[in-house]
């Protein structure tokens, strides 16, 4: 396993994950508005060879990092890909000086939520009505 930096050339296969993992997946432009524009967000992949299997976007802002999106190859979840990503971006927000990690997670994605509560994260707070759908978001914290 190793991590890369988010570049265009990859967008494809991310976006084709994010059609995987989200019911309201970021299409082409978003991902590259986050990789171009966003002065606060980085894109970070898990590589097995030439092969992503994962990747994230994680917004620095000061002493606050947010966890935008994160996702895994369906095909490939439970082997523990989910949390060596993890790990990774709290390793990278600690190293850019950041004291705070928080995220949003649909209430029902049990799977996710385990992964989260599994790396340290707690739940803070719900945010009412959060999805396009209606459903809630679960609102998770850690201090790094």
């Amino acid at each position: 396993m190793m991590f890369a930096s988010m570049e265009e050339k990859d967008l494809d296969r991310v976006c084709d994950l994010e059609v995987q993992c989200f019911k309201n997946p970021w299409d082409h432009k978003q991902c590259l508005y986050e990789l171009q524009e966003n002065p606060f967000s980085q894109g970070i992949l898990l590589k097995s060879g030439d092969q992503i299997v994962g990747y994230a976007f994680l917004w620095i802002t000061f002493e606050l990092a947010q966890l935008a999106r994160i996702g895994i190859d369906p095909q490939l979840r439970q082997k523990g890909y989910g949390k060596i990503l993890m790990k990774h971006l709290i390793e990278t927000a600690q190293s850019q000086g950041c004291d705070v990690l928080t995220l949003e997670v649909r209430e029902s994605n049990q799977g996710a939520r385990a992964l989260y509560e599994s790396v340290g994260l707690i739940e803070i707070n719900r945010s009412k009505q959060y999805y396009p759908d209606g459903e809630d978001a679960i609102v998770y914290s850690m201090g790094i």
